[in-house]
């Protein structure tokens, strides 16, 4: 289905983008040891932007990570199944732990993120007082991803169990 190749196409495009984040993460992290050791003088804002990059980098390659087959999941049980099994347990796993925990993710996520942008709230991490509306939205866009992502595997595991053929 076309449909399903755009959204595989978003994923990848998304997991290459976060997996980029890793540059501008290294150069922060390798500044701030750099100023607080070599010249004890610590930024404000150093950590803060070390874990809002990792966090954005983390959510957003969730899609990515779903559309190359990378979660977590117990090998041991799962490869003494049957193929069959296999694409049923798939298709239920999708549904209930990606699919239904995205989309409620999303929604509590939008009204998490509308409300820091409302108030204008700041985060009290640091003393930077960074606002942090921008961080809390990436939780409702990385879910978006994620819930996209787990509908095109649930079509796809579908889809095989109707032909009765595993795809890899």
């Amino acid at each position: 289905m076309k449909w399903i190749k755009y959204i595989d196409g978003i994923s990848e495009w998304t997991g290459v983008a976060a997996a980029w984040l890793v540059v501008p993460l290294t150069l922060v992290v390798v500044y701030e040891v750099v100023m607080r050791d070599f010249f004890n003088l610590p930024s404000k804002w150093g950590y803060d932007v070390c874990w809002m990059i990792y966090g954005a980098m983390f959510m957003i390659g969730g899609a990515y990570t779903l559309r190359h087959k990378g979660h977590v999941r117990i090998d041991i049980v799962y490869n003494v199944m049957s193929p069959r099994t296999q694409q049923i347990f798939d298709s239920v796993v999708y549904v209930v732990f990606f699919l239904f925990v995205s989309i409620v993710f999303t929604w509590a996520g939008i009204k998490f993120a509308a409300d820091a942008w409302i108030v204008g709230e700041k985060l009290s991490t640091s003393t930077w007082l960074f606002p942090s509306g921008f961080i809390k939205t990436v939780i409702p866009v990385a879910y978006f991803l994620l819930s996209l992502q787990s509908l095109a595997e649930l079509i796809r595991s579908l889809s095989s169990l109707r032909k009765e053929e595993i795809k890899e």
